[in-house]
């Protein structure tokens, strides 16, 4: 609703999200049976027992939701909805909240839009554009427009947008009377009526009312890392057809006004018209069909088209002629097409011969990205080796803050009397300087020379210096252009603003990569680690971490030794009541040391803050950490292999594991396989277990459907790595992107496989993701999964004992990794560190 206030036209919310953030909701569903926890939760990472969300404003991108009692669905975020009886069956009822409100002259218009506008549009940016517009169609089409940039902006995919504006006309100034909201409440049926409040929560007058995101989403951001590792950026095709003065002015008067392309500017225009492409039709020919999928935007050139639809009447179906399309009318259809994949309504027809302008859903979308799309700014960030660990997020706001600045011949860019506190990255030209010992190794040098006693060198176009600054470091030095210069540059208040600041560093700290992390697996004598305490290990960096514990690299004092040391943080154990799975997992460990894939323990030790387990290995980075763009065949068998010989081992001994999954498989340096995180393994006393735990995007369908499970739901996780390794994304979808869909499409087996895998690995997967436990390969032991010709020519006894060749594409990948590792690797640890000095050790942790 809107409502004037002097000159101001602000913003009122009438509708309250209905949500388990709501604390009335949320009682309401549990009184209905439903279990309410987020998917940390129920995924294990997340004690069940304790409300882990805040407020929707404050919330890290993990809601509560619905679940039945012993079943991992439906998994809605919403309490009321219309049409799903499992969900009812929980408190998700149809019954709306009612709100009546009295209008007078000061409420000129109200709306009525869907999540697609308000997800990115606050309730006053919507009325603010509203009041701009006269008549109350151009405001729907300019909202419309605005909403989907923003999705395309911030997603990979588009939520359903539509809006609703109506002016309010010949209201007389009256007294409002009082709001009356009336709540109707399930299952009880009980109405409760509230006079004098305007909603469950109090409706203020705030513009931020309406909660809107700004943030990218986690498919977007990886969107744009496949973008930068990959290099593909969308190309506008190449005209087909050279476009005569007439026709492209044509184009240009039917797209002027149409509310898709208002916002365009020259530059997309040009190319907008560059991407359409001519199609010729005869008299009869059908351009789209009914329910078939469009995904072109039509301007008729020439002829006539009609619109039907088939409808039904009298119990009979019947063609229509709902509409006819000509040049002289500026005629245009299928703007739907541009923004959804959705079954089209109607067919068109050519009535006579004529021409047509197609614009593709995929062009489209490249020009509404080339407006914000920050590629060239992220692999110019990228280039800089302080940047590579920054986050794909941080990365993204360092580029929208770069600024560009240009240097004509000989001019001073930093003056060595000046205060340096801005990283510069040239893009074009190059520029001498005399700060040598500083000089970063990947910077591109032309040439250097010795001038009145100092070095100096040329940077090539690529090259960057400044970044010293960024640590607090005020060195002096003089940078001056060679020829005409432009550079990007950043300065540190908006780095700090934005990643925070650096601690200073020193030179052979920024180098310690090199020893933390070396390759192979070492054989030297590790008799000192075997009796090392806490107090003797220093801790250089985590690569790992979970919900209570850790694993990263340490170093034993007075000497260069590096090992992994996984290590659970106390006092969350005990926040987590997760005393007995610590322990638990530390006995399996030791039970399991020295097996296939499985580091051997060293020792354990702990002090007043950590529990620690010594492990003999070297590890780099989990498997997802090198999985940013699909690994060949070859790379992913061997893996996959690496996988069926630890599940065997473990299924041997009665472990189930449940952690199969690119986010907890761990590489060491040396590209190997290991398993180090064991918090959702169980020895399986009977066949089967009911207990929910794991990662949501592996889940087996009998973890899904609550029905127990036992060892085929780690075949099916196998089935899901081996599809991700190849693909870079999940077969039945994220739950992070869409929130109900992937658990429906792995209770129903729904899958689709890309045509770049081949037939064997088809044929491998769909019998791996087989819906029926019984019939899925593997549920009568590995033996079936190691026979099936996709591993041909795997060694199995080479797996087993760690022999068989590394793929050098795996190498390649794990060095790349390494060579990315310039995070300060003397940091404090990542997990909360409290005053312990007078803090004796509890009680529980004496067996350790």
């Amino acid at each position: 609703m809107s409502r004037g206030i002097g000159e101001d036209v602000v913003a009122v919310d009438l509708s309250i999200d209905q949500t388990p953030y709501r604390t009335d909701e949320l009682e309401r569903v549990k009184e209905c049976g439903a279990r309410v926890m987020t998917l940390d939760q129920i995924e294990g990472l997340k004690n069940p027992d304790v409300q882990c969300w805040g407020t929707e404003e404050s919330d890290d991108g993990d809601p509560p939701r619905l679940w039945v009692q012993n079943g991992m669905y439906p998994g809605t975020a919403f309490t009321r909805s219309i049409g799903d009886s499992v969900a009812e069956s929980i408190g998700v009822v149809a019954n709306p909240e009612i709100f009546i409100l009295e209008l007078n002259a000061s409420h000129p218009f109200f709306v009525l839009a869907s999540d697609g506008v308000f997800e990115f549009l606050s309730s006053q940016t919507v009325v603010d554009m509203i009041a701009k517009y006269k008549d109350p169609r151009d405001a729907c089409a300019a909202i419309v427009a605005e909403s989907y940039r923003l999705w395309l902006q911030y997603e990979t995919r588009t939520d359903d947008i539509t809006i609703i504006v109506v002016h309010i006309n010949g209201l007389t100034d009256m007294e409002c009377t009082q709001a009356v909201m009336k709540v109707s409440l399930q299952p009880s049926q009980q109405v409760v009526e509230l006079v004098g409040s305007e909603s469950p929560s109090t409706i203020s007058l705030n513009p931020k009312n309406q909660r809107s995101r700004q943030d990218l989403s986690r498919a977007r951001l990886r969107a744009l890392e496949s973008s930068l590792e990959n290099g593909r950026l969308w190309v506008p095709p190449s005209p087909s057809h050279r476009k005569t003065w007439e026709e492209q002015a044509h184009i240009e008067r039917i797209l002027h006004d149409h509310f898709l392309f208002r916002k365009l500017t020259d530059s997309q225009c040009h190319v907008l018209l560059d991407c359409m492409q001519r199609v010729e039709v005869k008299a009869g020919d059908i351009v789209v069909q009914q329910g078939g999928e469009g995904e072109c935007f039509y301007v008729v050139g020439s002829g006539e088209f009609e619109v039907l639809a088939i409808q039904e009447e009298d119990g009979k179906e019947v063609t229509k002629v709902l509409h006819r399309y000509t040049s002289d009318k500026l005629s245009s259809f299928g703007e739907l097409a541009l923004m959804y994949n959705k079954p089209l309504q109607a067919s068109v027809r050519a009535v006579t011969t004529g021409t047509l302008w197609a614009l593709k859903r995929e062009d489209f979308r490249g020009i509404l990205m080339s407006e914000f799309s920050n590629i060239p700014s992220l692999k110019l960030l990228r280039s800089v080796e302080l940047f590579t660990r920054l986050t794909m997020l941080q990365l993204n706001q360092l580029a929208d803050s770069l600024v560009e600045v240009t240097f004509v011949d000989g001019q001073m860019i930093v003056d060595k009397n000046g205060d340096a506190s801005s990283l510069y990255i040239i893009q074009r030209g190059r520029v001498n300087s005399d700060a040598w010992d500083l000089l970063s190794s990947q910077t591109k040098v032309v040439q250097s020379s010795r001038e009145d006693g100092n070095y100096v060198f040329e940077i090539d176009e690529g090259g960057h210096f400044g970044e010293w600054a960024f640590f607090g470091e005020r060195i002096a030095f003089t940078a001056m252009s060679v020829g005409d210069v432009t550079c990007s540059t950043i300065a540190k208040e908006k780095f700090d603003s934005i990643v925070g600041p650096l601690p200073k560093v020193s030179q052979s700290d920024s180098k310690l990569k090199d020893s933390l992390v070396p390759k192979g697996h070492g054989a030297d004598d590790d008799s000192s680690f075997r009796k090392a305490q806490l107090s003797d290990l220093e801790w250089k960096m985590c690569i790992y971490a979970a919900d209570c514990s850790e694993i990263g690299l340490v170093q034993l004092r007075g000497s260069d030794k590096i090992k992994s040391l996984k290590r659970f943080y106390i006092k969350r154990v005990k926040d987590l009541h997760k005393e007995t799975h610590v322990f638990d997992e530390k006995d399996l460990m030791k039970s399991l040391s020295q097996s296939t894939c499985v580091p051997e323990v060293l020792c354990t030790c702990a002090d007043q803050s950590y529990l620690g387990i010594l492990l003999n290995c070297c590890l780099c980075c989990s498997l997802a950490s090198i999985l940013h763009t699909p690994l060949n065949e070859s790379s992913a068998r061997f893996y996959a292999a690496s996988v069926v010989i630890a599940l065997e081992n473990l299924h041997q001994r009665s472990i189930l594991y449940r952690g199969v999954s690119a986010d907890i498989l761990m590489v060491d340096r040396s590209g190997h396989l290991q398993l180090v995180d064991f918090r959702f393994a169980k020895k399986l006393q009977g066949e089967r277990t009911y207990t929910i735990c794991g990662i949501a995007d592996s889940l087996a369908p009998e973890i899904v459907l609550g029905r127990g499970h036992g060892f085929s739901a780690d075949w099916w996780a196998l089935g899901v790595l081996i599809y991700f390794m190849l693909q870079s994304d999940m077969p039945f979808g994220s739950w992070r992107e869409s929130e109900l869909e992937p658990f429906a499409k792995i209770a129903k087996g729904h899958l689709v496989m890309p045509s770049t895998f081949s037939m064997e690995v088809v044929d491998l997967i769909t019998k791996l993701l087989e819906v029926n436990e019984n019939a899925r390969l593997g549920a009568k032991g590995a033996e079936s999964v190691k026979r099936h010709p996709w591993f041909d020519g795997i060694d199995w006894k080479q797996i087993a004992d760690g022999t068989f060749t590394v793929p050098q594409e795996i190498t390649d990948r794990v060095d790349s990794y390494v060579e990315t590792l310039t995070e300060d690797l003397t940091a404090s640890p990542s997990m909360p560190s409290e005053e312990t000095a007078d803090q004796a050790a509890p009680e529980w942790i004496q067996d350790w």
